[in-house]
């Protein structure tokens, strides 16, 4: 299978997770490496590709991390004064919690075998 996709549990249909947090976390799904699953996006960048303002993404991120959907990890760098200055932040994709899993699976990476379906010829 080729082309521009990402994979991403059914689970996530469970828990109570309003249109503006599922649009934000699959565009966080989207961005995060797979081994990782740490993903480092500008506010901006997250708001300009979601369409929504950056007031939004703030709200929604902390709703997601409260929710235990992500880990947000804030950056700093030291700047010549000697004050840490924030340049970043850090979106970690969480495992999903209880109340998310319908089945065994949290996040399933894997490629689609050819008993699945997947043709590859």
């Amino acid at each position: 299978m080729s082309g521009n996709f990402f994979m991403m549990s059914n689970d996530i249909f469970n828990g109570d997770i309003t249109p503006y947090e599922f649009t934000v976390y699959s565009y966080l799904m989207m961005k995060a490496d797979r081994k990782t699953m740490n993903c480092y996006p500008t506010v901006g960048t997250i708001a300009s590709a979601c369409n929504m303002s950056k007031a939004q993404v703030h709200k929604v991120t902390a709703s997601l991390e409260e929710k235990g959907l992500i880990t947000k990890i804030k950056r700093y760098k030291n700047t010549q004064n000697g004050k840490k200055h924030q340049t970043s932040n850090i979106y970690v994709i969480e495992p999903l919690p209880t109340q998310y899993r319908g089945s065994a699976s949290i996040i399933d990476t894997h490629s689609l075998s050819d008993k699945e379906g997947n043709n590859q010829e």
